[in-house]
Parts: structure tokens; sequence; C-alpha cells
């Protein structure tokens, strides 16, 4: 056991900050910064905005568009993390005064270097902590005159402040989830515009009050690390267009904003083509890239949307069936096209596209076991980092965030040759690269928010300003319509008995009426299988490292742990979220595949794809070796690749082990079919009824199982030991 790696050592670093910082910060340093996502109400739908506009889609749409991405101006120093996490009506003086003339178009930046965005301005082996600022020029078209203009963000870690030709727009905190402003009366068409944006990004381990709070185990890339760019449309448009599929059809949400007007009555048509992936295709950012030459809609409907006001939001619904349809598994990815056209005054407006599969992830009814479309299925999975790895620079990671198709492809031709089926994508939401290629080729996807190693009190902290829930919420509405996302993990390795409950109880209830499609779980410590705070959610996950950081061996180990697991939560399936060694030898390299077979080898009788199973992942970790910033160690080889992309005897012997049969989606140039129709209203008030009996169901299941645990609180518990 090495104490320093992995998780030990980060436990009790995290546990010793937890104690420490509150008597360090003072009550005058706590971060008064609010959420700028909220959810209102109209017309009996829930509508999610964020800075005066309802919150729209992020994906690639086929609109008059202007990519930011490319060089950019950038200035790294210090930043006070007091002031960015201050309340701005508080704040925003004494930042404008710090930021010396950086935000206004006028300012000489010559004399700044350059960086690509997106990227980083913080790549390994750079000392973290600062900040940056950053700008460029750009020209804006003379025919977005008149045009309503949204700024996109794809992410910017962790703080962002911005401004277009000096006028400010406003703020987002989180690292890794997208955000918008309504720019159109600060844009200048025809002219040269300025953009500025101030980051911080303040040092992991310093504060209680950012998400991640605590040392962690990967880099911690600052800056604009996710692609910036503009849409333009007209003042009447279609926001988004949220998916809940079926079996047999799918239910649709289009969300229509107007900017200004007079009320106007405005009308919804909605097509479900057919697509197919293909190698010509395959990393095309654009859904109607996908749709087949000549193909004719499968499905159509025509929506009135009625009165659409000034300066108004509403929410058109409509539902399809589908018969003889092709389902999304990782084996077989069909995919379908959604068009949604907007007519004013019977003229087409707007239009937007997005890619959908139909899928349904799972537990069943009888028996604790995982069902993809009504079967069960158990999964061979690999954990990897949201870091380019190849070209490897001097034997180590090329480090820096992932920004191309390509980047993701060389990743995901690794995770193929080693029949891996399901990914863990990283500890943070997932790279929208990443989840684009797996929709296409076929990988089921964990994706989670950075709860990592949290404790009572950072979980009161970060629960009560509300950052958690704002994450969740956004990577739910940013990821509605990928099918390749079956699980949301709400924690990793975290404290905490009735305050981590808790918390993840209100997370699981937030998930549920954002999305619900998906499955909840979080990665609880596999040396304490008794462990109930996994009872608000869906699975019940585990990193278990037999063998490695405590006893016993790995075999008799892992069993004990999926066995307690098991009896601990007889309903729910069980999930091995984690298990793996580094390899920093060729001796090591020896132990690595043993531990990998051994684990692998004892879990396999549990797994939920033989009668009796209840075991439904277990995850590797990790695909690649990665940087850190953990103390004492640069760079963790964990991976079952080295960086030159040769395979470690622990790949190889995964490759033997696991079935594999995902990742193909391109070689099979599948085609989706189906015979649509609208669904009758009968048909939908059933399914609302559903809906609505399930929602209440949750609802009151909730509190109950917060008044138990306030109960059991009371008794002593006996925990398993912490090595």
């Amino acid at each position: 056991m090495r104490p320093a790696r992995h998780c030990s050592g980060l436990v009790l670093a995290s546990l010793l900050l937890g104690l420490l910082l509150p008597a360090c910060a003072s009550p005058a340093a706590a971060a008064e910064l609010a959420p700028t996502l909220s959810v209102q109400t109209i017309r009996g739908s829930r509508i999610a905005f964020q800075n005066g506009l309802p919150v729209p889609t992020f994906s690639y749409q086929p609109r008059r568009r202007l990519d930011l991405s490319g060089r950019w101006r950038v200035q790294s120093m210090p930043m006070d993390n007091d002031l960015s996490l201050a309340s701005r009506s508080n704040a925003l003086k004494r930042i404008v005064a710090g930021a010396a003339g950086r935000e206004q178009p006028t300012y000489d930046d010559t004399g700044w270097s350059t960086i690509d965005v997106p990227g980083s301005y913080n790549p390994p082996p750079a000392a973290p902590g600062n900040g940056a600022w950053y700008r460029k020029d750009f020209d804006v078209p003379p025919d977005w005159q008149n045009q309503t203009i949204t700024l996109k963000f794809g992410a910017v870690n962790y703080i962002a402040d911005v401004w277009l030709n000096g006028h400010y727009l406003g703020y987002h905190e989180g690292g890794s989830t997208p955000f918008a402003f309504d720019v159109t009366d600060a844009v200048v068409p025809d002219e040269v515009n300025s953009i500025a944006v101030r980051v911080d990004n303040p040092p992991w381990g310093t504060r209680q009050d950012i998400v991640p709070w605590g040392l962690t185990d990967w880099w911690n890339y600052g800056g604009l690390t996710q692609p910036v760019w503009m849409e333009a449309t007209p003042s009447v448009y279609a926001v988004r267009a949220d998916v809940v599929p079926h079996l047999d059809g799918a239910d649709i949400a289009i969300t229509l904003h107007q900017r200004g007007g007079d009320p106007t009555p405005v009308q919804v048509g909605l097509d479900i083509l057919p697509a197919t992936v293909d190698p010509t295709n395959l990393t095309n950012p654009d859904p109607a890239s996908l749709i087949p030459a000549g193909a004719l809609p499968l499905a159509s409907q025509r929506v009135d949307g009625g009165q659409l006001g000034h300066d108004a939001t509403i929410a058109v619904h409509a539902a399809f069936s589908l018969t003889n349809a092709d389902l999304w598994t990782p084996q077989s990815p069909a995919l379908y096209v959604l068009q949604v056209q907007v007519f004013w005054q019977e003229r087409r407006v707007d239009q937007i596209f997005e890619t959908f599969g139909l899928r349904r992830i799972a537990v069943a009814a009888t028996s604790p076991r995982l069902l993809l479309n009504g079967d069960p299925v158990a999964y061979a999975g690999v954990a990897l980092h949201d870091e380019r790895v190849y070209p490897a620079v001097k034997g180590q990671p090329r480090g820096g965030p992932v920004v191309t198709p390509d980047d993701i492809l060389i990743l995901l031709d690794k995770a193929r040759a080693t029949n891996i089926q399901l990914i863990r994508a990283d500890h943070h939401p997932a790279n929208p690269l990443l989840l684009m290629l797996a929709d296409r080729l076929g990988y089921a996807i964990w994706e989670e928010i950075p709860l990592y190693h949290y404790t009572p009190a950072t979980f009161a902290i970060a629960m009560d300003r509300g950052i958690p829930q704002q994450m969740l919420s956004e990577m739910d509405l940013r990821d509605m319509n990928h099918p390749a996302v079956l699980f949301h993990g709400l924690a990793n390795e975290s404290t905490g008995g009735i305050e981590r409950e808790r918390a993840l109880a209100a997370l699981h209830n937030l998930d549920r009426s954002i999305d619900g499609t998906r499955l909840t779980g979080q990665a609880a410590y596999g040396s304490q299988p008794d462990d109930t705070s996994s009872r608000p959610l869906d699975v019940a996950g585990y990193t278990t490292y037999y063998g490695v950081f405590y006893g016993p061996d790995a075999a008799p180990g892992t069993v004990h742990a999926i066995q307690v697991a098991h009896a601990t939560f007889p309903k729910k399936p069980i999930l091995i979220v984690e298990y793996g060694r580094w390899s920093d030898s060729v001796v090591d390299e020896e132990e690595q595949r043993r531990i990998l077979a051994d684990t692998y080898k004892a879990a396999a009788p549990y797994l939920d794809t033989d009668d009796g199973g209840f075991l439904g992942a277990t995850i590797w970790w990790t695909l690649d070796d990665y940087w850190t910033q953990r103390p004492g160690v640069k760079i963790e080889h964990f991976g079952l690749y080295k960086p030159n992309g040769d395979a470690r005897p622990a790949g190889l012997q995964a490759a033997a082990l696991f079935s594999g049969g995902a990742g193909q989606g391109a070689q099979q140039r599948i085609q989706s079919k189906g015979t649509g129709q609208p669904r009758q209203p009968a048909e939908q008030g059933l399914r609302f009824l559903g809906y609505l009996a399930y929602a209440l169901s949750v609802a009151l299941a909730i509190p109950a199982i917060i008044l138990l645990g306030l109960l059991l609180v009371r008794r002593p518990r006996r925990r398993a030991a912490v090595s």
C-alpha cells in the first residue's frame, strides 16, 4: 500500500482541510456569489432561465454562427478570490477598478501573449493558482443587423465575468458546464467588436465554498476550456428541444422565445427523420449531416403554440408513437434526427435540429438488475480524464483539455480495442465531444458533478450555496438528448452520514424533476460496503481497491464487498464504478495486471446478466495516464495504456476478459427506420398520469428517507475500518 496514492492520501488531506479551513477562513471571506440559473413555471411548464434568457440548446445549429475559437490574447495574473466570489452588486465596481481598463475595447493588449481557445492558460507543469484575462477582437457580419444575438460559452473554469464592447454581460460560476448571454444590444454589426473575459480559478484546497473544494487527483485546467461562439436568430425563435425517449416513441418539449415584439401567434412543425452515421459524417457536429440524402420524415406534426407575447417564453409539447423503431444500445447505436421549424404568420422564421435515440435504462421491478430496453445488461467499463494524451511529450501525456473530435477518437479507439462498453467520464460533466461520439459510435456513459471527497461541513456549505444544484441542472439541460448517458453520478468518495444522504436525496430529486431518463448513483467507498447513504439513489456504486489501498486481497476483498453491498441494498443494482492500480515500473505492470484480473474474475459471477446476478458494471481506473496536482505525484500511471499508445499488460488482460461489442456505430452504417404518428391526446394523458404518479412517489419518498436517516443517526452505526 502506498498512502500517498490516489485514495488514502487524498481522503486524509481532504478531511484535514475540512477541519482546518473553518478556523482559517473569516466569515467576511465566505462566498456570496449567487447561482445564476432558476426555474419558472409558465403555462404549467417548468422552464429554466439564466442571465435573463431561457436556457438554450448548446448543440451545433445550422444558423448564422460566428465561431470565436482560435487565438485570443491572454494575461495570467493573481486574482482576489474573495472578490471573485463576492456578490456582484457589491463587488463589480471593485472588479472594474482592478481591471484597469482591460474590459474596454480600447485597451492596448498588444503586449499580451496569445493562446488557443478552447484550451487552458495553465497546462502542466505550470504552477496553478493564477487567474487570467482573455481578450479578442472580431468582425460581426453586416447581415446580423436586426437579429437576436446570443453569445454562448461551452465552459469556463472556474468563475467568468464577461464584457462585450465594454458592456458588462454578467458572470458564471462552475468549471464544466455551459452558459449564454443575450448580446443583441451590445453587438455592433459590420464593425470590429471586442470581448473580454475575467477568469478566476481559486486553487483547490484553499477554501471550502467552491466545487470541487479540496485536493483532487487530476489537473485543474483554468480558462476558456470549451468553445465560444455567437448565434443570430430572428426575434421569434426556438430556444431548445428536449426529447424524452420511450421504446415506442418520444415526448417532445419545444421552448420558444420572442425578444421584444408584439404578441403574435406561432406554430411549430416537428419532423422525425432517419439518421445514418458513417465515417464521412462521424465527426460532423451538425445533426442535419446525419440525415440520408432524400430521406423523408418518419413522422410529422404541426402544433399550435398560441400567442407568444412581448419578451415572452413558452413551451410547446408534442408526442409521437413509432412502430418498428430501432432502439439505441452500445452494440447498435441507432439515432434519429428531430427537425423543429417555427412558423410566424405562416412563414418559417427559425429551425433547429437535434439527434436523439430511443432507449430506456431502468432497474428491474422484480430483481436488482439493470435493464436497457428491457434486457439485462452488465458493462465492462473504463474511466478517462478530459485531457489530451497523444502525442506524448517526453514520455508524458501531452496535457491540456480535449478540444477536437480527433482527440476523443484516439481515446475511443483504445477503448474499443480493450472491449470497453461503458465510460466513466472523469469526475465532472463530460466533454460534449465525447458525448456526441459516444452517441454515434455506441458507448454507455456515466457522467457526474464534482462533489469529490466531500465532508459533512463541505456538503452543507456547497448545498446551501446552490452550486451543485446549478451544475447538475446545467449538465442535465445540456445533455438531455444524448442517449449514451445512462447514469448521473452525484458524489465521489465522500464522507458524512445523514449530511451526505440529505444532499444526495436533494440532488436525485432535482435530477428527476429536470430529466428522469437516467439512473442516479454515487461512488461510495468500497472499504465501507455497508454504507447506507445510497438509499435515495437508483444504484449503489462503490470504488473498490482491495489489495491496493486496503485489505484483504483483490479477489476475497471484492467478493466480500459485493456481498455486503448487496445485503445492504438487496433491491438495487450494485456497480463497481472504480477499481485500479498504478504502474510506475515493470514490476508494477504485472501487479496492475493481477489486480485487474483478480478483481474482475471475482466480480464476474455476480454480473446481473446471469440468473440471480445483481452487479451492473465494473469500471477500471483509468484508460490512460494523466497529470495530477497531488503533492509528490506529477503523473498518475493508472492507465491501461502508456502515453505513447502502447497497451500495458493490464490493457491486454482487459481485452481478453471483457466481451466488447461497443463502438462500432460508424462501421454498422445503421439507417434508422420506423413508422410514426402523433400520439392521441388520450394516450398522452395516460402517460402524463404515469409521470405524475412517479413524481408524487419520489416526492413522498425523499422526506421519508431523510426522516429515517435522522432517526438512525441517533443510534451508533458500525462502519467498516478505513485503511
